[in-house]
Order: C-alpha cells, then structure tokens, then sequence
C-alpha cells in the first residue's frame, strides 16, 4: 500500500532581480512511501519505485492533478494590474486598447 507522506502542488518560485522578478515553475511532486518500504520523492517523470519496480504514477497523477487557483497559475497578475493603474493615472503614459479592456475586467472583480 501506497501512502503519501507530503504532497506539494505546482507552484512559482519567485526571485526578485535588478529590474523585475523572475518566476520559476516548481512542478507537483511527493514523498511517498511504497508497500515495500522505499521513501521516494516522486513526480511526473519518476513514478517508479528503484527498490521493487512498483509504478506509482496514478498517486503522482492525484496529487499533480488538483485544480491550482488563480494566485498559484499568475502570480504575477497583481503586479500587471498595478502598472496598468499606473499607466491609466499618468496621461504621459499610454494604455492600449487590450491593456484597457484587462484592467476594467480586473476592477469589476
């Protein structure tokens, strides 16, 4: 029996540099412990276990396969949002008419 002692989700990793940030996918993984005993850190492309050969991938599956929110899939959405204010506040600045058309979507929400 197959058990999951730590599920991480899909995620950004965000590093701050000179001129912006830089975001990282860090891909769904686990720790799971198979029937045989064998700890392993298991993800899409290592699902079998080195000790017995056991394919665990339906558990990897399971855990890579959960519904990821808004925040976790554009981090950066905020950050978007906030210059394109900025850009509409300052005439020197001109907004497109796609930039327009996402910021009014954004503030009806």
């Amino acid at each position: 029996m197959t058990k999951v002692k730590v599920s991480i989700e899909g995620h950004y990793e965000v590093q701050e540099i000179p001129y912006g940030k830089d975001y990282r996918w860090v891909p769904a993984h686990a720790l799971i412990e198979c029937g045989c005993g064998q700890t392993m850190d298991a993800d899409a492309h290592h699902a079998t276990c080195p000790n017995c050969g056991a394919d665990h991938t339906d558990v990897v599956r399971e855990v890579a396969g959960r519904h990821l929110g808004e925040e976790v899939l554009h981090p950066w959405h905020p950050d978007y949002e906030a210059w394109l204010r900025f850009k509409r506040d300052h005439p020197e600045a001109w907004l497109t008419e796609a930039e327009e058309e996402y910021l009014k979507l954004a503030d009806e929400e």
